[in-house]
């Protein structure tokens, strides 16, 4: 667990976290809450789940629905927090749809504060009704290499605050490697 400890520790820091070029993309808000415009460059998300699916720990499967255009990414069972308050359900961290390219990612809410101040991010539209969790966020697909990296950094944190030794722990303001031991 020290590995993955030193793997996974790349949390948000407001200081660090970019602003994001341009004007945000348009969204269809509702219970399905999607990106509608400036999608990006759907290679760049394909290759980005990609890897998030080989981090230790992380299971995928298509939707119930059998599309292979959306991906749940949940952490297995031994790895995840009991508080299921922070999941989008079940041990879900993070959900990606390629059709109308959109990513939804559960994030602490201080990181979900600077996301949606820096321009990654806005909240869930059914996070307001209490349908999915407040820490649920509609993140912004990449639209080059730049951004990619820190839709990295977001997916990271998101895997990071799922697992059960630093939910609690996570804090955007911690630099990078200063997750509290325990």
């Amino acid at each position: 667990m020290d590995n993955l400890r030193n793997e996974t520790c790349l949390p948000i820091d407001p200081l660090t976290l970019p602003t994001r070029r341009g004007r945000r993309p348009a969204t269809i808000r509702g219970p399905f809450h999607i990106q509608s415009s400036d999608n990006g460059d759907e290679r760049l998300l394909r290759e980005l789940v990609g890897e998030v699916t080989t981090w230790p720990g992380v299971e995928t499967s298509p939707w119930p629905v059998g599309s292979e255009n959306l991906v749940s990414l949940r952490v297995n069972e031994d790895l995840a927090t009991d508080d299921r308050s922070i999941f989008i359900t079940g041990r879900e961290f993070g959900r990606v749809l390629f059709d109308a390219p959109t990513i939804y990612l559960t994030l602490p809410l201080s990181c979900a504060h600077w996301a949606i101040v820096r321009g990654w991010a806005e909240p869930h539209f059914s996070s307001s009704f209490g349908v999915v969790p407040p820490e649920v966020m509609v993140i912004y697909t990449p639209r080059d290499e730049q951004e990619r990296a820190v839709c990295r950094r977001l997916f990271r944190t998101s895997y990071t605050y799922s697992l059960h030794r630093f939910s609690r722990r996570l804090s955007c303001l911690c630099p990078a490697g200063a997750i509290p031991k325990g």
